[in-house]
């Protein structure tokens, strides 16, 4: 009869209960189940082998007992079975068994209970959320969950919504969150106990303490979960808030209630007094929080936004191709659970948007949640995120998170939100990450295409064509650092050295590492290889731009090595040098613009590198009237073609380049340079514009490029000389030169007193056949004409129809890869047409033949217009013309190159250069695929792939 003792057993039985299942020892189907059925046998075991009887355990209070009415139950009197329709006719009979009378006193009750039960759903909607990874219609679920409590009030039941420890629990049990059985079972077992009036008997033989355990057990989480952990979910004042709550509840419950009159007791329990009063405190803690006006989130797509780093043309060019694959997600001020949801509602009709109006390689690949304006976020809003990251991780978006408040990265870490995620202190950071993580990925992408061995080594020749481009072309906005070193002092900083100091008005060019500056504005901003800085003073200082440098200072934040050019250096080079100056200082404004604040990057799918119109086709009829023989050279592109014992040299000003060249890597000046010196010099220079080649891959370039002539391990300044000559020109038939010579003759005495400069020059390789609108035509220009006098002699002219010849040969091995690729793919298509083929089932085969059929006739479709690179179409014979017409889709990635089909898309969707509307997919097996774009690869679009990307 002693009552602690039943309670001690409780409070033992409920902690041990709360521990266990905290620290995950047993599975949670397992561990209630053997805290029920292991302690009530265990009790009966015992109470039997002491001989003492139900009644007697009962009369001790070993049991719960019904009370004492002093008719049918005069003492300690068991639970009795009890009909379910008794409790409707007490509600629903004429006897007047129900005292109206006491519903004004219970309103408070019911408003109370209304308000709270709703409360409770949403919350146990939350959490049943993130316990089981789900996510749930919270609109769906409460309409549910009133449809059931109304159903359950008419049969005089309780309020009905799920709990979440049950919703565990048959999670746990069922393995899935998608099956209605065990909703069902339990339902079933519900309505046959409500129905065979059960309920009573079963209680009978709970044990109290048992009975008192299992309420310890839910208590115990309940404080726990909520005064002590919840210091860790919370923020400070809604964390004192809830402590408040306890604390008055406890006060009001023990000590006030009992000393209010008996009439007044029943209208204000504790739950409805910390009730009003937590609506009290919260609403002042939101007053509080929501001072400012909250903006609605925000989506800016990857043209939209981009890093302050400043990057190489190439990379930045990269960049715009890949915009689509990357989206800043902005939200600021407070962020509650309202906002939350809306903002999670927000993200998910974008991602629907997407998959329905958007082929799979053209979605989005990694999103940028930015929450650096964010002021605080309400404990209430937790679950939100994580439904976030649940739907980004099923959708296979990376999630990258921009955040500088230290309490909410603080709170971030202690919710787990980062697990799997990338988190930057700010949107620059975040943005600079994303930016490196595309480029990283394009270039795996491209390497892709090298596994054709001519493929691989024009793309080298290109990498190399890049490192030791002389061109002085002022429209390009590329910039070797091999032109700039002869006037430049090369510098090598620690890392946290600081550079660009109040007085230092010189350019510098960052060779290799990485520099992080320090804008007048406030904000630090990155620059990488190949890009330069402090640039602004520079102009200022030289007339060239006006206003205030926006450039306070720099430091390093690696060991870097830099270029700097004085402005003493700058001002001779000025003098000596105009051509490179203006290309220079072209380049700077150019950089300068393009990395102001705000600045976008517009998406322009365009055949990058080929000229505009112009009116040279003009200048070409009006000098062709005044030709003796203008037939005479109309075909001298293809003549060249057909010898080579005529050796064409490099220009007098390339040589003089070059050699300025040769004597920067040859600092020791041994006149000799190791070639492991040299090979790490062009390693530097290939990354300092933009090139993602691995050192490995470097060496065996270099190695494979046969510049070492005598093997001896050094290279001397012939070999040098010797390897460029043949890295740009070509040699050609000797028995062209007369003709050759009469063309430049004719188109100098044109006007005799004038140079001959590039538009002329363009002209008269024009009228031999040249196609002087490629991206070629451009380099040929800017190199001939190194000394940037305007006027190409007939040495010049010769190197660049030497160059010419080269690029039109290049371009020719590329259309010949480009056939071989597609020949791969066609083989493999008649290889798997030849084995369906060779089936028993003839229905199946002819489905096959058909299919294969048509797809032949789509590969050799004639769907968009060519242009060969240098010499005309309308030279080739028509079974040639055929082939140029071919195209490379996805599925021939996917057959000659053996890569997946998404990873087919990306890189068709990278090198296609056209606007190709999306469309729906009506074989399509899946969501991912019912919508496409048919865009397709041709051999312009191949070509300037490896142009570009190399």
């Amino acid at each position: 009869n002693d009552p602690w003792v039943p309670l001690l057993i409780a409070i033992i039985y409920g902690l041990t209960l709360y521990g266990v299942k905290r620290t995950h020892i047993v599975a949670a189907e397992k561990l209630i189940l053997g805290f029920i059925f292991v302690p009530i046998i265990l009790f009966f075991v015992i109470t039997r082998i002491s001989g003492v009887s139900m009644d007697a355990l009962r009369q001790q209070d070993w049991f719960l007992t019904q009370a004492r009415d002093g008719q049918g139950c005069t003492d300690s009197c068991a639970f009795t079975t009890t009909n379910f329709w008794q409790t409707l006719q007490v509600a629903y009979s004429s006897q007047g068994l129900v005292e109206w009378r006491a519903i004004p006193t219970c309103i408070p009750i019911f408003i109370m209970g209304a308000t709270m039960t709703s409360l409770d759903s949403m919350l146990k909607l939350t959490s049943s959320e993130k316990a089981l990874s789900i996510d749930l219609d919270y609109n769906h679920e409460m309409k549910l969950g009133g449809m059931a409590t109304l159903t359950s009030s008419i049969l005089c039941g309780s309020p009905a919504y799920g709990q979440t420890k049950f919703n565990v629990i048959n999670f746990s049990i069922a393995r899935t969150a998608d099956s209605p059985l065990p909703t069902m079972y339990l339902g079933g077992i519900c309505f046959a106990v409500f129905l065979s009036g059960l309920a009573g008997p079963i209680i009978n033989i709970m044990p109290r303490f048992l009975l008192g355990g299992l309420c310890v057990f839910a208590g115990v989480g309940f404080l726990y979960e909520n005064l002590y952990e919840g210091r860790k979910n919370m923020n400070r004042v809604s964390f004192a808030i809830v402590w408040i709550i306890f604390l008055v509840n406890f006060i009001w419950e023990f000590f006030i209630l009992q000393n209010l009159p008996k009439n007044i007791q029943p209208m204000v329990p504790g739950l409805l007094v910390v009730f009003i009063l937590g609506i009290v405190l919260s609403t002042f803690e939101f007053m509080f929080a929501f001072m400012h006006k909250a903006k609605p989130p925000m989506i800016r797509n990857g043209d939209e936004c981009c890093s302050s780093a400043v990057r190489s043309e190439k990379h930045d060019t990269q960049l715009a191709v890949m915009s689509p694959w990357f989206q800043v997600f902005s939200v600021e001020s407070f962020v509650f659970f309202g906002t939350a949801n809306n903002l999670y509602q927000q993200l998910k009709a974008h991602l629907a948007d997407q998959k329905a109006t958007k082929p799979k390689a053209e979605r989005t690949k990694y999103l940028i949640f930015d929450l650096a304006e964010v002021t605080g976020i309400d404990s209430s809003a937790k679950d939100v995120f994580f439904k976030v990251h649940r739907l980004l991780k099923a959708e296979g978006i990376n999630l990258v998170w921009a955040m500088k408040h230290h309490k909410i990265i603080k709170k971030f870490e202690g919710w787990g939100l980062f697990s799997g995620t990338t988190h930057c202190n700010t949107l620059d950071l975040a943005l600079r990450h994303v930016e490196d993580v595309l480029l990283r990925r394009a270039s795996r992408l491209s390497d892709k295409w090298l596994v054709n061995p001519t493929v691989r080594k024009i793309f080298e020749r290109q990498v190399l064509a890049n490192v030791f481009n002389i061109s002085v072309r002022s429209d390009e906005k590329t910039f070797s650092s091999a032109r700039l070193q002869p006037w430049a002092e090369r510098m090598e900083i620690s890392a946290g050295e600081e550079l660009c100091g109040d007085d230092d008005d010189s350019l510098y060019m960052l060779y290799a590492g990485e520099v992080q500056i320090q804008g007048r504005d406030g904000h630090d901003y990155s620059v990488f290889t190949g890009s330069f800085f402090n640039l602004d003073k520079l102009l200022i200082s030289v007339g060239a731009l006006s206003g205030v440098p926006s450039t306070l200072g720099a430091h390093a934040t690696m060991d870097s090595t830099v270029l700097v050019v004085t402005r003493k250096k700058f001002v001779q080079m000025q003098k000596e040098d105009g051509a490179l100056t203006q290309k220079l200082l072209m380049t700077l404004i150019v950089q300068n613009e393009s990395h102001r604040p705000g600045r976008v990057r517009p998406i322009a799918r365009v055949r990058m590198g080929l000229m505009e119109e112009s009116n040279y086709e003009n200048i070409y009829d009006d000098s062709a009237r005044n030709l003796s023989n203008p037939d005479q050279f109309s075909n001298m592109s293809m003549n060249l073609l057909k010898g080579t014992d005529y050796q064409i040299q490099l220009t007098e000003a390339q040589e003089d380049s070059f050699k300025n060249i040769f004597d920067i890597i040859d600092d020791e000046d041994e006149k000799e340079i190791p070639m492991d010196k040299f090979a790490k010099y062009v390693i530097r220079e290939a990354k300092s514009l933009g090139s993602q080649i691995h050192h490995k891959q470097f060496m065996e370039m270099i190695d494979h490029s046969g510049i070492d002539e005598d093997g001896d391990g050094v290279l001397s300044i012939d070999e040098f000389l010797h390897f460029l000559r043949g890295l740009f020109l070509a040699d050609i038939p000797s028995k062209e030169m007369p003709t050759l010579r009469l063309a430049y003759d004719e188109a100098v005495a044109e006007a005799p007193d004038d140079p001959m400069d590039e538009a002329r020059v363009q002209v008269l390789f024009g009228k031999l056949g040249f196609d002087v609108k490629s991206a070629g035509w451009q380099d040929v220009m800017g190199v001939i004409d190194a000394d940037g006098d305007g006027d190409v002699d007939f040495q010049e002219f010769l190197t660049g129809i030497g160059m010419m010849k080269k690029m039109c040969i290049l371009s020719t091995k590329l259309d010949t890869a480009f056939r071989d690729y597609k020949q791969q793919s066609l083989a493999k298509r008649r290889s798997t047409f030849a084995l369906s083929n060779a089936q028993p089932d003839e229905t199946k085969r002819s489905k096959t033949s058909g299919m294969f059929t048509t797809s032949f006739a789509q590969a050799v479709s004639l769907t968009k217009s060519q242009r060969n690179l240098f010499v005309p179409q309308d030279n080739l014979d028509d079974s040639i013309q055929s082939e140029n017409n071919m195209e490379l889709d996805a599925s021939d990635l996917e057959n000659f190159l053996n890569v997946s089909r998404d990873m087919a898309e990306e890189m068709v969707f990278l090198a296609d250069q056209d606007e190709v509307e999306a469309h729906e997919n009506e074989d399509a097996d899946g969501l991912d695929a019912s919508i496409v774009a048919d865009r397709t690869i041709d051999r312009d679009e191949f070509q300037q792939l490896i142009r570009s990307w190399s």
